[in-house]
């Protein structure tokens, strides 16, 4: 896949203001791209999403591995620490208020269903039109008339609607690579802590999805697009608006 060709297919398109992302999960004890920058060059520790931003609106590649991170919910999400059991996410839920009692506390930490551990070893991300190493996952930001923009784009060729689900919370970064391991693509509502900290503005929402479909997702996009699905939204202009009484008014003391 051409995925620089993908990215400005994508610009024309569908117009997102930051750049579509190509997410590599690295297993194991395999390497980062060497091209990939770790927070540790800046002597800090990070939560993932602000990574996540960084690559998309500064144009970088980047890279983390769970001692850059200290977003502790994320590294329980993602596997890349262990919990002792799935009670630990519960707790948390409860104590950060985002729960009525430690049942219902459960119930979302089952239904959130964490990355086992190891199944993920290292996190790059970056611009696609830069993509050092070929993504597992994309994900493209953008506003909600842009996200049925690409909706339809999918269906064309897959002929199945794309899911969203959202904790409210945060843990948006489980979120993003869920799509990995699902195969399935997924709208993200990013929740309390990608906007507090990664500074995912307001209008922002994004689509997940696995990089074997990228083909498919852009044939889909050219196809509707030649039969009038377009971004921006083409708002009918053809008519003719209602004249008020002031307008009457003024028109009688008009002359050719």
């Amino acid at each position: 896949m051409d995925y620089q060709s993908f990215s400005e297919e994508i610009a024309r398109l569908v117009r997102p203001q930051s750049y579509p992302l190509g997410v590599k999960l690295v297993k194991g004890s395999d390497p980062l791209p060497p091209e990939a920058v770790r927070p540790a060059k800046y002597g800090i520790q990070i939560s993932l999403c602000q990574w996540t931003t960084m690559a998309r609106r500064w144009g970088r590649v980047l890279g983390v591995k769970a001692t850059d991170i200290n977003c502790t919910p994320c590294l329980a999400a993602l596997g890349l620490k262990r919990m002792p059991d799935r009670t630990a996410l519960s707790q948390y839920f409860l104590e950060m208020g985002y729960a009525d009692r430690i049942e219902l506390a459960e119930k979302a930490a089952k239904e959130l269903d964490p990355i086992a551990p190891g199944a993920i070893g290292k996190v790059a991300m970056f611009p696609l039109e830069m993509a050092p190493v070929d993504p597992d996952i994309v994900l493209i930001y953008g506003t909600p008339a842009q996200m049925a923009r690409l909706a339809a784009g999918y269906l064309y060729h897959h002929g199945e609607m794309i899911e969203s689900k959202t904790t409210g919370f945060g843990i948006s970064c489980l979120s993003a690579v869920k799509s990995h391991f699902t195969g399935k693509p997924a709208f993200v509502l990013p929740g309390r802590g990608e906007r507090i900290l990664a500074g995912t503005d307001d209008t922002e929402m994004f689509l997940t999805f696995p990089a074997g479909i990228c083909e498919a997702l852009l044939d889909g996009l050219n196809k509707t697009q030649a039969k009038g699905t377009r971004y921006p939204v083409q708002s009918y202009m053809i008519y003719q608006p209602p004249t008020l009484k002031p307008m009457k008014n003024l028109a009688d003391k008009l002359s050719d």
